[in-house]
């Protein structure tokens, strides 16, 4: 039996074996994310969140600082006040029952500073979302 490279355009799927628990049918002994996501066979993964999610974060404090204060809601004095930074990354919860299309092969990911290498590019056929998770946690679909 060969084993087959993950590709650009390949189908994959989570490896059972190196995701899940013994209980759930895997090798590991303690679950990669939580006891709840690995009973129901989930891994989350992370995403880089876009321009466009970061500046409707940012919409939203500025709405709630407004809401809060009576302002005006292009009042930079009150949103000012109270500066947070909008998350840099998504969770994205991966089935071990669905198959998943390889976008970007081998890449290197930064996620909020971090630089994380041999990340897998992927696509959910079903919702459509894009996220990344470790090469070695996926196995090719024949």
């Amino acid at each position: 039996m060969t084993i087959k490279k993950i590709s650009k355009g390949g189908l994959v799927k989570l490896d059972i074996a190196k995701c899940f628990t013994k209980s759930q049918g895997g090798n590991l002994q303690l679950p990669l994310c939580d006891y709840a996501s690995d009973k129901a066979g989930i891994v989350k993964s992370r995403r880089p969140t876009t321009a466009i999610e970061r500046r409707r974060w940012d919409e939203i404090q500025r709405l709630a600082a407004a809401a809060r204060t009576g302002e005006d809601f292009f009042s930079n004095a009150v949103y000012d006040q109270k500066k947070e930074g909008p998350q840099y990354h998504q969770y994205v919860s991966l089935y071990s029952d669905k198959v998943y299309q390889v976008l970007i092969a081998r890449c290197r990911v930064k996620i909020g500073g971090a630089t994380y290498l041999g990340m897998t590019k992927i696509l959910c056929t079903e919702t459509g979302e894009e996220t990344y998770i470790k090469h070695n946690l996926l196995e090719v679909v024949f």
